[in-house]
């Protein structure tokens, strides 16, 4: 008795070690990515929606897990919306699928088979990236784990109390995600292998049926909706090869050395055929549940991939935890582990070390240099990176782009937290790609008067899902708009300068001037730099919250060349000070047209030119009235051009442009 009360504390704190452990690895560094393209879908429809529509849509075969949705609103009411807790619900549920597999590999096998499974699902990156994404997937892992375990207590006990447990869960998996119907189906397919019942081989013609029908009906309902065009074309046997090498490490086969795969591989290997050779045993149920709940929702997958392009490695995170119980099959439990038979046969030994090869090659895979989601580098689509940096240099005036219109979310959703000023209203085309008789060449036109509405126009695109609609010509990176800002309009539009606006992970950003824009100039104050320049005026263009710290000040200079500058690069400078400190407390510093327009490109007198520039300004600059000073410099010596034929202060051949007032910080940032 005491011995049994003694077994049942350690092995509750066996499961409680692997809960905080999972819950440690998925809360770490939980908002260092940005949110991708589903993600932001994620937050727009769950902070969109009223509670009652979320509710409603339980019930709506349309809507593809609910549940997690319903759940996320309660979240977002109760914590924010920020992105820690977002991924929160999913890091949550990914930390109780590690002891839940426990569970699940002990009612199947044993302790060895269950805390195998944890220990993989512990540090697989595949299961911490689900765990990290506000996308249902880690839920529904959860959920299909759950569905394991109730079925197979069920199974074995037979009581009627198990079977109504089981049934609960299995009449919320729908509602989780409706890919669990897969699971359900090879539920149906466990019990009839393994009853007595006089309706088993009804459930099991019924399960088979069942699932046929489910990938006809995706099948016809993915044809409906011209959804192949968003799926890589993947056959079933390519899909299997990049299933394999996402569930091992989380990367794609050709992203890791394939050593890294030869492990999982030949655990995958020893597991089947210890499967294998347990069904022909009479204590055959665990293998069983295994491969019905396993292999018969991936082979209907499979079949699905051979009549339409539908692959996403993530649909198959139903299938993700019995894969890791097949790996762990492959060691022998501890009451099948003789000393004398382990020496004589290397199998149990060699199935051992694979298992601890393999743990650390899943560590190792999270750090992975430049790719492993704790490696320090974004992996993620970065939007968030994308969009700071537009607010850094973005005019209230400005045209802003986004493209295709399914990134819309992540704009509207990092926008606000980018900068404490209101970014523009972006423009964007929902009409391409959906609706019916436009096509992108037909559309140019919208697009290039679009361009040409304004001096300056920014392009957030995301290549990936913007080719979509958007095809490139062969030869080509970006189809038709992305390559309208990328080369311009080689009559009116320039760059605004070379990457590093260009270099986020999955996403773009572009920016075109046209430099013979008509603009007044709100302050016409003149001055002359050397032989080269002669600046006409300046205009400030304050954002609707005004010139604050942490802010921006967007500033307009208006150029003349004075003579040809071919074979010059002289570059501005205009420094914020106190008026009576020349020190600078904030500045901007560069060639003209954020380094788009170099005055070696001025190369006939007489030309004019406007330079957009904008001024970060420290959060913690007071509030008062300050100074702006321009100037032009050599950068290969430094030496400023001096300033003649102007009325303002000079000091230090740096002209006085005017007064800016600093207002008070806004305490509500601006949003």
């Amino acid at each position: 008795m005491v011995q049994g009360r003694s077994s049942a504390i350690i092995g509750w704190l066996v499961l409680a070690l692997l809960f905080g452990a999972a819950l440690f690895l998925r809360l770490y560094r939980l908002d260092a990515q940005p949110l991708w393209l589903d993600e932001g879908t994620t937050w727009a429809q769950v902070t969109g929606s009223r509670l009652s529509t979320l509710l409603i849509d339980l019930f709506r075969p349309s809507q593809a897990y609910p549940l997690f949705h319903l759940l996320l609103k309660i979240d977002t009411r109760l914590l924010g919306d920020g992105e820690w807790a977002l991924r929160l619900p999913s890091a949550l549920a990914g930390a109780l699928a590690v002891p839940a597999i426990a569970l699940l590999g002990r009612e199947l096998r044993g302790w060895t088979l269950g805390i195998a499974a944890a220990l993989l699902l512990l540090v697989s990156p595949f299961g911490i990236w689900q765990s990290q994404d506000v996308k249902a997937y880690s839920l529904t892992l959860l959920t299909a784990i759950l569905l394991g375990w109730t079925l197979t207590r069920a199974i074995r006990k037979g009581t009627r109390r198990r079977w109504l447990i089981f049934a609960a869960v299995a009449l919320i998996a729908p509602f989780v995600h409706r890919l669990l119907v897969f699971t359900l189906f090879g539920c149906a397919l466990a019990w009839s292998l393994t009853s007595t019942h006089r309706w088993r081989r009804w459930v099991l013609a019924g399960a088979i049926a069942g699932g046929l029908g489910l990938v006809a009906a995706l099948y016809f309902s993915l044809e409906y909706q011209n959804a192949s065009g968003q799926f890589a074309a993947v056959g079933p046997i390519r899909a299997v090869w990049l299933t394999f090498g996402q569930f091992a490490t989380g990367q794609w086969p050709g992203a890791v050395r394939r050593l890294w795969l030869l492990p999982f591989g030949l655990l995958t290997l020893a597991g089947a055929l210890r499967l294998l050779f347990d069904l022909r045993r009479g204590e055959r149920h665990g293998a069983i549940v295994v491969l019905a709940l396993g292999a018969f929702p991936a082979l209907l997958f499979a079949l699905l991939l051979t009549v339409q392009e539908a692959f996403e490695v993530r649909y198959l995170t139903t299938v993700f935890p019995f894969w890791l119980l097949a790996l762990g099959w492959s060691l022998p439990e501890s009451r099948d582990w003789q000393l004398r038979r382990a020496l004589s046969d290397l199998l149990p030994l060699g199935s051992l070390l694979l298992f601890f090869i393999a743990l650390i090659t899943s560590y190792q895979a999270l750090y992975l240099r430049d790719k492993g989601l704790f490696s320090g580098s974004i992996v993620k689509e970065d939007y968030r990176g994308a969009i700071g940096e537009l607010a850094q240099h973005v005019h209230p005036d400005d045209l802003v782009m986004v493209y295709p219109d399914t990134i819309l979310p992540l704009y509207r959703y990092y926008a606000p937290r980018m900068s404490q000023q209101p970014l523009p209203e972006p423009v964007s085309y929902p009409e391409l790609g959906r609706a019916e008789g436009f096509n992108v060449k037909e559309f140019e036109p919208k697009i290039l008067a679009d361009l040409a509405s304004r001096k300056r126009a920014w392009l957030i695109i995301a290549p990936d899902h913007a080719r979509i609609i958007d095809k490139p010509a062969a030869g080509d990176e970006l189809g038709l708009v992305g390559l309208a800002f990328q080369y311009g309009d080689l009559n009116d539009r320039l760059q605004c300068g070379a990457p590093p606006y260009a270099g986020y992970v999955g996403v773009r950003l572009y920016c075109n001037n046209i430099p013979n824009f008509p603009s007044s100039i709100q302050n016409s104050v003149t001055a002359r730099f050397g032989d080269a320049l002669n600046l006409r005026g300046y205009t400030l263009t304050p954002f609707e919250t005004g010139i604050r710290p942490g802010g921006t000040l967007p500033l307009s200079l208006f150029w003349e060349t004075l003579r040809s500058l071919e074979g010059t690069d002289y570059q501005v400078f205009v420094h914020l000070t106190t008026p009576d400190d020349p020190k600078p407390l904030a500045q901007i510093d560069g060639r003209p047209m954020e380094g788009g327009q170099p005055t070696t490109l001025w190369n006939a007198p007489g030309l004019q030119f406007h330079d957009d520039r904008t001024m970060p300004l420290p959060a913690t600059l007071p509030p008062g009235r300050y100074v702006l000073r321009l100037g032009v410099y050599r950068p290969e010596d430094g030496v400023r051009l001096p300033v003649t034929n102007t009325r303002q202060p000079v000091d230090s051949d740096s002209v006085v442009l005017g007064e800016v007032e600093v207002q008070a910080a806004d305490s509500s940032g601006g949003r």
